[in-house]
């Protein structure tokens, strides 16, 4: 999986991906399109081209298209069942997603949405059916272009926002969230040690309130107080629902949490349990 290794800078990336084709770690797509698989090689040429400093530009298109095939046959494995583990073809990708990223300029070109500081983005891939999720990548900045990390597991973790968030001594975290508590509700806090993103703590389950839903009650996340609220929708705004339970984020380097507050007590209630929509 990406992230579970330190991730080489091979001299030249045709003879490293020819080397892995030599040790089965690719393979035909399942319609045996020639035409995409040509695709994939050329991407794999420029970007060669681009290391060596013999190309001015980044190919993200080239790059964009090739990670789309190789997404695409993935996908169609995943959908379609197959053999336990981990397959060649899926290894080959995330070979191509490393070294992409790894001589990569600029977060925009290797992300799909990225935190506002830019050091650190998400790079989402589609499985076959529409709006599950097949892989959601954490991509940041290194001294030298982007490492990648894999978020949470193959099939589960479906990332829509990404975070940058500090605490009190400075120091800087991404929160990888989606709020879906009926099917994807999870959360993942990262932060830096020795120059590098590590997963710090994460929760992949909606917190307590069974009647939420039902109730129609929206979860709200509030990334100045790095909480989450079950709240009603009156204009433009959200108000916290009284006698819900609150999440909240406590940052605290590598002993940051997730704390669960079961109740609201009316008497605390202040302006800043409305909560503007947030985009």
């Amino acid at each position: 999986m990406p992230g579970d290794y330190e991730a080489g800078h091979p001299k030249n990336l045709v003879a490293y991906f020819d080397s892995l084709c030599q040790e089965g770690l690719f393979v035909a797509t399942h319609n045996n399109d020639k035409e995409d698989s040509l695709k994939v090689w050329e991407a794999i040429k420029f970007l060669d081209r681009y290391a060596r400093g013999k190309d001015r530009f980044y190919p993200m298109k080239a790059i964009r298209d090739a990670l789309e095939i190789l997404r695409t046959e993935q996908a169609y494995c995943y959908n379609h069942g197959g053999q336990e583990g981990q397959n060649g073809g899926e290894a080959f990708l995330f070979r191509l997603i490393e070294q992409a990223a790894a001589y990569c300029n600029q977060i925009d070109f290797i992300t799909d949405f990225h935190a506002d500081d830019r050091k650190a983005g998400i790079l989402y891939f589609e499985e076959w059916s529409l709006g599950n999720p097949l892989y959601s990548m954490l991509v940041y900045q290194k001294s030298q272009g982007f490492g990648v990390r894999m978020i949470g597991d193959v099939g589960e973790a479906k990332i829509e926002k990404i975070f940058h968030l500090t605490d009190s001594q400075g120091r800087d975290y991404y929160l990888c969230s989606n709020n879906n508590e009926g099917v994807y509700f999870c959360q993942y806090l990262y932060g830096w040690k020795d120059g590098d993103l590590r997963l710090i703590c994460q929760l992949d389950d909606v917190f307590g309130c069974p009647d939420c839903n039902e109730k129609g009650y929206e979860l709200v996340f509030n990334p100045k107080q790095c909480s989450w609220s079950y709240c009603q929708k009156n204009g433009d705004m959200y108000h916290r629902v009284d006698n819900t339970p609150m999440l909240r984020l406590q940052l605290n380097g590598d002993s940051s949490k997730f704390v669960v507050e079961s109740q609201f007590d009316d008497k605390q209630s202040t302006r800043r349990d409305r909560l503007r929509v947030l985009s």
